[in-house]
């Protein structure tokens, strides 16, 4: 212990003695340990740690049949057969991801509004902060309508009230009493973000329809798992439940998918986040490569040193011991500093946009990034230290002392180790551009992809009326005579109608799901005079739209016409469908005068469609993504006794407005509403293009990043190669003083530089493209219309580190060609 006190101390003189050094040496650790203790620390956070339930490592989603864990709803007949089959799940519940309005003394907010079953808070081990969650009664049709709210809802909106239990609010237009607040650690279901953390819970009231109807799907299921019980146990329970369906009520075939609900939350990030972690581990390859490549050249100027102290009689081992000493405090000071840059880039973290990375609040550098990071020192201290320290205890003093006289040649050990440690350098290097090459071209594939809209000048905002349906309660009705009026009539035609007449306003539309809107309503559907699979029937989303929907995003009509202001209850009822879903249903034919059926009596849309125009694919969920078939109903057109109506125009709607130039559309727009409908709550201001740029957020964020890892590794390529280069040059200073004197040319000297720089580059390079093509495959999923082996992208990324390359040889080679040859053999 003496001894490692006593050669600390010394380490700490001789990183003194060279300042410059050791800066360099800490600032690359610390760049390279900050990065990978600052995605370690989201992983932790986001895919490793458990959610903060009770038994959250057994709790399960249960949704459709697919071919990867994804959200998908089911129906509360499917909940009520596993509920009452399943022997493998200690309890299941059942929720409804939904949205409503809830009115308080300081005006209307819009709220997610999930509503669940009544035993979801117990299952999941959760207490409220006041009052309490619901009882069983309240799950019953027609029972108490009741509220719990979230802890940042009740703070923000109700002030904190301590007296808020038994109050009663008016939630989508009815009243209902407040019977809890939910602490703000409970954000379940998680996937619908952080909006939750100022929503409201109610509980599920199953309407006839979800008791009758298997194909009625606004529900999601998940379960804990009895102790002992596997998920592939779980799914082979899951399968027999659905196999069983079809037979015991003559309904169609059910399959259901089992997963880990943590690996449904974290799965779509998991694949990105540790594709992060594999390239900053490269950095930090690179940066322990940059260090030993310091710490080699100053064994190598030591030399002198470590000749006398084992002619002395120091041992290998304690030679060994003095350069890993060394590597450790170096080690230590650039993971003090790293964990400094870590805490800094968690503030970044923090800013990204809500729902980029889920559980985004719980991200913290935990003990268990702690004990990581004594990993990567103690990795970071092996790897730049062990290699200088080996070339020390192997040395021989005797040719040491020699070599301290004529000079040391570039075909030495030491020499040829770092060459090594360059190449390899600029072998990760080259993968990381590469990497960085591909997502650039994907990033500029998606924004020259046809998005089949405008953007510019154009805004959508949101609208929800104050006795907003929901999704989840829909129901159909049957006293057709007493019909309500429609929203749409007596409502939006008059604000589009105000809307139009703003100033600077050049048109507006309404629609229920404009593109990139996150609103995913689907429905099957029939065509009229074809025969029937019960088991595949058609598809589409479904959105209703006001006229000039086409002409306000600059779509154009295909086929046909659009959706027009004649279009009424007291017309022919029309639809317009996408180009997808005439290609699709339709292949090879003319669907204009083909008709539709959304279902008859069983969602009360009792006539049948008949299809008047094509519009040209507008990207809907994604851009780059496959576009889904798509049917347009006219907003008058919808009965407002059918589950269409609720579901499309009863719940919330999106306003399309384009301006002639930049105007305050969201002043405006609230002006509007509170002249013509003051119980709506609007939100969701954005223009086309922030909402372009928000999805494709996700892939500019992995190349900024994965760009700076390989502006970073450039940077260490760059000082590696100019530092081997200056060590080759200082050591050699004699022979290529002798050389000068014997007749060679000063650009015979630095060719010779260049050509050193060029074969370590070369072979880097090599090895880093094999590489790259080796792993290209893994990056497959990240790409849109680039291939994983693009020769451009190859020849680019070697065409730019051949140049790099050579701007950092090219100032040793100047030096070396400057060297006068009798001040070289005099100073020898």
């Amino acid at each position: 212990m003496q001894n490692f006190l006593y050669d600390l101390r010394y380490a700490m003189r001789q990183l003194r003695n060279t300042p410059g050094m050791a800066l360099l040496a800490i600032l690359t650790l610390a760049l390279g340990v900050g990065a990978n203790t600052a995605i370690f620390t989201v992983i932790d956070s986001v895919l490793l740690r458990p959610l903060p339930y009770a038994h959250s490592d057994r709790l399960v989603f249960i949704g459709p049949g697919g071919d990867k864990p994804t959200f998908g709803s089911t129906s509360w007949l499917n909940y009520a057969d596993i509920h009452a089959q399943s022997k493998l799940l200690e309890d299941s519940v059942g929720y409804a991801e939904d949205v409503s309005v809830l009115e308080a003394k300081d005006g209307s907010v819009s709220v997610v509004a999930p509503r669940v079953t009544s035993n979801l808070f117990t299952m999941l081990g959760q207490r409220p902060l006041l009052g309490r969650t619901f009882e069983d009664v309240e799950g019953k049709q027609g029972g108490p309508a009741v509220v719990l709210l979230s802890e940042g809802l009740w703070r923000q909106t109700f002030h904190a009230d301590a007296n808020i239990v038994g109050q009663v609010v008016k939630v989508g237009g009815k009243p209902a009493t407040v019977v809890g607040v939910m602490p703000a650690t409970f954000s379940f279901p998680e996937s619908m973000g952080a909006d939750l953390k100022k929503g409201i819970w109610l509980p599920v009231q199953p309407t006839q329809e979800m008791l009758t109807q298997r194909g009625y799907h606004f529900f999601n299921v998940a379960g804990i798992m009895r102790p002992g019980v596997t998920v592939s146990q779980m799914q082979q329970e899951a399968s027999a439940i659905g196999a069983r369906i079809p037979h015991e009520h003559n309904d169609t075939p059910v399959t259901f998918r089992v997963d880990r609900y943590q690996e449904v939350l974290t799965g779509p990030v998991k694949p990105v986040l540790y594709g992060l972690l594999t390239a900053l581990g490269l950095v930090l390859l690179i940066a322990c490569a940059n260090v030993s490549n310091l710490l080699i050249a100053r064994a190598l100027g030591r030399r002198q040193e470590f000749a006398v102290r084992a002619s002395l009689g120091a041992g290998r081992s304690r030679l060994m011991v003095q350069m890993l000493s060394e590597g450790l405090l170096l080690s230590l000071l650039g993971c003090g500093v790293g964990v400094a840059l870590a805490e800094l880039a968690m503030i970044g973290i923090r800013k990204l946009p809500d729902g980029t990375i889920p559980r985004s609040d719980t991200i913290a550098i935990h003990w268990t990034v702690l004990l990581v990071l004594a990993v990567i020192a103690a990795l970071t201290t092996v790897l730049s230290s062990l290699l200088p320290a080996l070339l020390v205890a192997r040395a021989n003093p005797q040719l040491a002392l020699q070599a301290a006289s004529r000079g040391l040649g570039s075909k030495s050990a030491g020499g040829k180790l770092s060459g090594w440690l360059v190449a390899g350098e600029v072998a990760l290097s080259t993968l990381l551009l590469v990497g960085t090459g591909l997502l650039f071209r994907t990033l500029w594939n998606l924004e020259q992809s046809r998005l089949g809209f405008e953007t510019a000048h154009i805004t959508t905002f949101m609208a929800m009326p104050s006795d907003a349906a929901g999704f989840s309660g829909m129901a159909v009705s049957e006293d057709t005579g007493n019909a309500p009026s429609s929203v749409a009539t007596i409502t939006y035609e008059p604000v589009l109608e105000r809307i139009r007449q703003v100033p600077g306003v050049e048109s507006a539309a309404m629609a229920t799901a404009p593109p990139l809107s996150d609103m995913d309503l689907h429905s099957s559907f029939e065509i009229v005079g074809e025969p029937l699979d019960r088991a595949n029937r058609p598809q589409a989303r479904m959105t209703a739209v006001s006229e000039d929907y086409a002409r306000t995003l600059g779509t154009p009509i295909v086929r046909g016409r659009m959706i027009a202001e004649s279009d009424a209850l007291t017309t022919p009822f029309v639809v317009v469908v996408n180009e997808a879903l005439a290609k699709k249903y339709f292949p090879g034919k003319d669907p204009l005068g083909k008709q539709i059926n959304l279902g008859g009596k069983d969602t009360g849309m009792i006539k049948p469609f008949t299809i008047v125009g094509v519009l040209g694919d507008q990207v809907d969920s994604s851009v780059g993504g496959t576009v889904q078939p798509l049917i347009m109903l006219s907003q008058q057109q919808i009965p407002t006794t059918s589950l269409f109506y609720q579901a499309l125009l009863k719940t919330v709607v999106s306003f399309v407005v384009k301006t002639r130039g930049e105007i305050p559309v969201m002043q405006e727009m609230r002006n509007v509403f509170h002249q013509q409908a003051p119980a709506f709550a609007l939100d969701n201001f954005q223009t086309m293009q922030e909402a372009v740029d928000k999805n494709t957020f996700s892939q500019r964020l992995g190349l900024y990043l994965v760009g700076s890892f390989a502006g970073l590794a450039i940077a260490m390529v760059i000082a590696g190669l100019y530092g081997v280069l200056s060590q080759l040059v200082s050591y050699r200073r004699r022979e290529i003083g002798v050389r000068m004197a014997l007749g060679a040319t000063r650009g015979s000297v630095a060719k010779l530089v260049l050509r050193q720089g060029s074969i370590l580059i070369g072979a880097g390079l090599v090895a880093g493209l094999l590489l790259a093509f080796a792993t290209g495959r893994l990056i497959k999923g990240f790409l849109y219309e680039v291939k994983p082996l693009d020769a451009s992208t190859y020849v680019s990324v070697a065409a730019v580190l051949t140049a790099i390359g050579l701007v950092a040889a090219f100032i040793p080679a100047k030096r070396a060609a400057s060297i006068q040859p009798m001040q070289a053999l005099r100073d020898e």
